[in-house]
């Protein structure tokens, strides 16, 4: 009996534990919860700071007139207005992350709520248990007690001199004396079980309430979790529609910025700064792209996959008669141009099918029709050996992202979204190193143009 009740009580000291490092633990998950919801409120502020100046600049906008000199405030207002809303959409970037980071915290904490409400009704169902088995043990010891009350009563209790008396010589005597000796001890120890018993009782109903009680707290929280991450959830998909909205008002805003662009002299301040914009964004694509495909994409070395079918040579993306109107290297203006631009010879390029110059797999494809600082409808396909290649301006791509394709097969059509003069195929090869950098390289040193 000594040694199930010590059980009971290295079990309370575990509970006990296991509820301190519980209250730690949510402790540590509520912190990053607090600190979201402060960076969310910074991120707010700027987003609105950012608007006013947005709005501040269409009411200018809706001033100018049509000369030329209203062309150059005009223009100035847009890439104002451009650079305003992208800053927007990076805000935004930032926004979904922290509220994703904060929605994988609440469902760590109903995770680890949940698992500390399990172990509260496996205590309490223990607890009940051993309550139970107590009352019982009880019952049964206080039935012996009062067995024994009634037999004394019945019998009444001998005297010393009585037992003497009645003895026929000493070792008679000193026989029942004995047994009466016992007797009275055996009474006493029943009565010692059960005050333990007793004592042990309502240690267990103690315990019990205050698991209960628990257990009503830790639902609530999880309710209160629940709430929190719906609202979160909310949050993110209202941040992403929104952050698709300005992407669209940059798409429209740029396109707008082109057509001026026709009316200004190359030479122009305001020609020059928009040009800069532009590729200003583009570079800053193209440096997400490397990071994306050092963190996700094949490296130099590495064995392609068996379904990419990748016999390792390129072949020109195009079937149809072609050439390269801007070649690797750079623009006109001097900025960099890290791919090939690939058009139809006598014209009538857009619409027409490119296909993967390799086997392999779409790791980026992004086929909403925006600007997408530039490349408008872009995809990345990863060729297992450390060779990616990049197609953008398309019209409409036909693959999504984890799609395995294979050399020549079509995945999209020629087209003029993003930052184009013309329709055209722009094509680039890039290469992750062995020590995970990215690599930029002429795509001429890996594709020949079949079809001149």
């Amino acid at each position: 009996m000594k040694l199930k009740i010590n059980r009971r009580l290295v079990f309370r000291i575990f509970a006990v534990i296991l509820a301190f490092s519980c209250v730690f633990s949510s402790m540590l998950f509520s912190a990053p919860v607090a600190s979201a919801d402060q960076e969310l409120e910074d991120l707010q502020n700027q987003y609105d700071d950012l608007q006013k100046k947005i709005e501040k600049n269409q009411k200018e906008l809706a001033e100018v007139q049509g000369d030329i000199s209203d062309t150059k405030t005009k223009i100035n207002a847009l890439n104002s207005e451009i650079s305003s809303i992208n800053s927007q959409i990076s805000i935004l970037d930032s926004r979904i992350g922290i509220l994703n980071s904060k929605i994988n915290t609440i469902e760590a904490n109903i995770q680890q709520t949940n698992a500390d409400i399990e172990e509260i009704e496996a205590n309490i169902e223990d607890v009940e248990a051993s309550i139970s088995e107590t009352q019982a043990l009880m019952q049964d010891t206080r039935e012996q007690l009062m067995g024994r009350i009634r037999e004394n009563y019945m019998s009444g209790e001998a005297s010393t001199l009585e037992m003497l008396l009645s003895s026929d010589d000493l070792s008679t005597y000193f026989t029942r004396k004995e047994l009466m000796t016992r007797v009275s001890e055996s009474d006493a120890q029943l009565i010692r079980e059960l005050e333990i018993k007793i004592a042990a009782l309502n240690t267990l109903e103690e315990s019990l309430e205050k698991d209960k009680k628990e257990l009503q707290e830790k639902n609530e929280q999880l309710e209160t979790q629940k709430v929190d991450l719906e609202e979160s959830k909310d949050d993110e998909n209202a941040s992403r529609r929104e952050q698709q909205t300005k992407k669209n008002a940059v798409s429209s805003k740029q396109y707008e910025a082109q057509v001026l662009l026709n009316d200004l002299d190359k030479e122009s301040a305001e020609y020059k700064a928009t040009i800069k914009r532009q590729r200003a964004e583009q570079e800053q694509l193209s440096k997400q792209i490397d990071a994306y495909i050092k963190e996700h994409g094949s490296s130099t070395g590495d064995t392609p996959d068996a379904a990419y079918e990748n016999d390792g040579n390129m072949a020109w993306p195009v079937k149809f008669q072609s050439y390269v109107s801007c070649a690797y290297g750079r623009y006109s203006d001097g900025s960099p141009h890290w791919g090939m631009d690939i058009c139809a010879v006598g014209g009538n390029t857009r619409g027409r099918p490119f296909n993967a110059a390799q086997g392999g797999k779409v790791i980026l494809a992004v086929n909403d029709g925006g600007w997408n600082y530039g490349f408008g409808n872009y995809c990345v396909i990863d060729h297992g050996d450390g060779k990616q290649t990049l197609y953008a301006h398309s019209d409409g791509l036909q693959v999504y992202v984890g799609q395995i394709v294979k050399k020549g097969q079509q995945i999209g059509i020629i087209g003029a979204t993003g930052n184009v003069t013309g329709p055209h195929l722009h094509f680039e090869v890039r290469i992750k190193n062995a020590d995970g950098s990215v690599s930029r390289v002429n795509p001429a040193n890996y594709v020949r143009n079949t079809t001149a």
